[in-house]
């Protein structure tokens, strides 16, 4: 009978094969959708407090599996094993109308159409946190409130200034919280919220004030053996800033104050250096050095991490142990005459909407009063950051596709919440996801901000002549800087 059953199949698939072109595409890869194969039914989205649990009757016949579809996310749906009947819902927002979706799949090969169940969550104002406080030590402000007392919570969420994408999460328990190393003479806005079940923020509470000016620095590390030519052209520029000091390894390994120093920029950029952030200069990759550089950041201090130094993002803390950046030069390179530029527009492609998402950077600190262009006729505005002619092909960055798209709607988005940042350029070219080149780390309990910037374009030193696009290269830094101080 099984085998009757699967001729079955084979054959009523050819005969609605050219019926299949348009939705045929979006099944994932193996699976043909099939219309007169049989369905669930009694298909339920029913509330349960926070949860949405959807359940469903499984048809008679040869299941194989199950695709539960979560607001038309056709192109990844979640695989539940055959005798699968029920699947819960979490992090459904409050007043938006959930869509879930469930087809079955037949000899492992041909899927049903879907039968979709709709319930939305009422919208619920939840008790927040209490007798908030803000106390300025300098650039520390220390946060204090009382909790309230439903059993319901299980976490605390602090932020600045509305940056909920950069919110600090902290325990169910947590009554304090210090951010260091705060902006100055700049009005600041403090928000706590209480967490329940996971997703759902209370009414918040927040405090406004406004740092003092303390004088402070920024720092540049100046390894020995700095003889690279775009690494020293780096030094020189910075020689001229405002508030700039050079920081020599030893200074490092005594300790910085981030009261004093509230940012160091390390430079590596070197022909021929290996990959991996244990063949860097000893200064920085030693025990001793990364001990150091873990204590600057965990008491406040800032990090601009360029080029091949972006790879200190692993033993820092930044990126899991297993999320190295994977794309990697450090040759010659060679001549060319387009313009290398960097794109703050992330999945160009999906700007109309699609079940990927589309992320607009330019409104960044990092891109302020910078001009994007469009040299090389890409259909949209990008950074120029080096002109035609000879360039080192000096890439260290991510290559997001690697880790895949998890529980989020693109790896762009996957890759930002697993490390707590926010992706803000990517190659020229690139119309979609799959690179992460210049990223903003967010503060942790752990450690400090980081942007760490692994782009090939960002070439201090053009080999071949001037660089008609310099004033990018250096307004692009000049801005990193102050926005991390």
């Amino acid at each position: 009978m099984k085998n009757v059953f699967k001729y079955a199949l084979a054959l009523l698939a050819v005969a609605v094969s050219g019926l299949l072109t348009g939705c045929g595409e979006y099944e994932p890869k193996g699976f043909e959708e099939v219309p007169d194969l049989p369905t669930v039914s009694n298909l339920k989205a029913e509330i349960q407090g926070h949860d949405i649990n959807v359940s469903w009757t499984l048809p008679a016949g040869n299941v194989t599996g199950v695709q539960f579809i979560r607001n038309g996310r056709v192109s990844s749906p979640v695989m539940l094993p055959a005798d699968a009947t029920s699947y819960v819902i979490k992090g459904q927002p409050m007043g938006e109308e959930g869509m879930y979706t469930v087809k079955v799949c037949y000899d492992d090969k041909y899927v049903s159409r879907g039968v979709t169940a709709y319930a939305t969550l009422p919208v619920e104002e939840l008790a927040g946190v209490s007798s908030l406080k803000a106390d300025v030590n300098r650039r520390t402000v220390t946060l204090t409130w009382a909790l309230p007392t439903s059993t319901a919570v299980t976490g605390v969420r602090v932020y600045r200034d509305g940056d909920v994408a950069g919110a600090v999460s902290l325990p169910a328990d947590a009554t304090s919280y210090v951010f260091k190393s705060q902006p100055m003479e700049q009005e600041l806005t403090y928000t706590v919220e209480a967490m329940y079940d996971t997703y759902y923020p209370s009414v918040a509470a927040s405090s406004t004030i406004t740092l003092p000016y303390v004088p402070t620095q920024m720092g540049f590390l100046q390894l020995s053996g700095m003889t690279d030519d775009d690494e020293v052209a780096a030094a020189n520029w910075f020689r001229s800033q405002p508030d700039a000091t050079f920081v020599t390894p030893a200074q490092l390994l005594a300790g910085l104050d981030p009261e004093e120093i509230s940012v160091l920029w390390i430079e590596i950029d070197r022909v021929g250096l290996p990959m991996g952030w244990t063949n860097l200069p000893e200064e920085v990759s030693s025990d001793a050095a990364i001990a150091a550089l873990k204590a600057y950041s965990a008491a406040g201090g800032s990090l601009y991490l360029a080029n091949m130094a972006t790879q200190l993002t692993v033993p820092l803390g930044f990126v899991p142990q297993d999320w190295a950046p994977t794309v990697y030069g450090n040759g010659d390179g060679g001549t060319g005459d387009d313009v290398w530029v960097i794109n703050p527009y992330l999945g160009w492609d999906f700007r109309n909407g699609a079940d990927q998402g589309f992320y607009d950077r330019t409104e960044h600190a990092v891109f302020k009063g910078l001009t994007l262009e469009d040299p090389n006729g890409y259909g949209y505005q990008n950074l120029p950051l080096i002109g035609p002619g000879q360039r080192e092909d000096h890439n260290c960055l991510w290559d997001c596709n690697i880790y895949g798209r998890g529980d989020y709607p693109d790896v762009i988005a996957n890759f930002e919440a697993v490390t707590g940042s926010q992706v803000l350029a990517t190659w020229g070219h690139v119309r979609d996801h799959c690179v992460a080149g210049l990223v903003d780390f967010y503060a942790s309990p752990v450690h400090g901000r980081c942007i760490a910037n692994g782009l090939a374009a960002y070439e201090w030193n053009q080999n071949s002549g001037a660089n008609p696009y310099q004033k990018n290269i250096e307004g692009l830094t000049s801005n990193i800087l102050n926005y991390l101080k």
